[in-house]
């Protein structure tokens, strides 16, 4: 029986290094190792319009129950498009967030704990067999995160990085909750430490799940 292809999510609070992990990966294997690298929102043409109405002041000032349903739906269209038809073929998927910053920020950050049993049915329905081999959080102080953020000059600026700290230390809240409810697929990095030592310890979890 051929064993299924991985689908690895990296998140994180903004200013966590999961892009820079992500590239990292990319530039080591690009030459040897077929994987598709997305993200989300986004990854397709309707889910990156989804992800430019979020964006917006629109979006960002919308309440976390019409965030939640805008970034599923857009969360579903990734799925059919992107995640499932790469695995199906066996190609291993990585995308930078995933149901995780769904789980932490429009859950967690706005206290919607109500929501929670609505979250993991519909995560349950979406993912169906194909539910995440692992995902990876990188996890740093709020302080930390908020500064790298602010002095990252290439970065695209959203609305949503003039939070205050407090937002920050609510969604990491949030991203250490999901972990906790799945030990068996979520792992905790330190995203505090050299990006290189991290990334040597991301290559060898991920090559293990790909079977390099």
């Amino acid at each position: 029986m051929t064993k299924k292809a991985p689908l690895i999510i990296f998140d994180g609070i903004d200013g966590s290094g999961k892009s820079t992990q992500a590239t990292l990966l990319k530039e080591r294997i690009k030459d040897t190792h077929a994987v598709h690298f997305t993200r989300e929102p986004g990854g397709t043409p309707l889910s990156e319009k989804v992800r430019d109405i979020f964006s917006s002041p629109e979006g960002v000032q919308a309440s976390a129950r019409t965030q939640f349903f805008l970034l599923t739906a857009s969360h579903s269209h990734w799925l059919e498009e992107v995640a499932l038809p790469n695995l199906k073929e066996g190609t291993p998927v990585i995308s930078e967030r995933g149901d995780s910053s769904l789980f932490a920020y429009q859950l967690m950050t706005r206290g919607h704990h109500e929501m929670e049993d609505l979250f993991w049915d519909i995560r349950n329905q979406l993912f169906g067999e194909y539910r995440p081999t692992l995902y990876l959080i990188y996890d740093v102080s709020p302080v930390e995160a908020k500064r790298r953020v602010n002095t990252d000059m290439a970065r695209s600026r959203s609305l949503f990085d003039m939070e205050p700290i407090e937002f920050y230390e609510k969604a990491r809240n949030g991203f250490k909750l999901f972990a906790e409810k799945l030990p068996d697929e979520a792992v905790i990095i330190d995203g505090s430490r050299d990006p290189k030592i991290i990334h040597e310890e991301v290559y060898a979890l991920v090559s293990k799940l790909c079977g390099w």
